[in-house]
């Protein structure tokens, strides 16, 4: 896969880690970091922070050396 395909991957990632979030409410699971009253980080949160990071990854390999 060449930069320029990288460079796609990574940002429809981050797209899709974007749209996970306000539709991963039914399969939440449990509050791992409360933030305020009527917000928290869940366990489903986490697949959106795995995305993000491949996409850092996939970025971070398309630099020149």
């Amino acid at each position: 896969m060449g930069v320029t395909g990288r460079r796609v991957l990574a940002a429809v990632l981050v797209v899709a880690a974007i749209v996970w979030l306000p539709l991963n409410q039914r399969v939440e699971g449990p509050k791992l970091l409360v933030l305020s009253r009527n917000h928290a980080v869940t366990a489903a949160d986490l697949l959106s922070v795995v995305l993000v990071l491949v996409a850092l990854g996939l970025l971070w390999s398309t630099r020149r050396r």
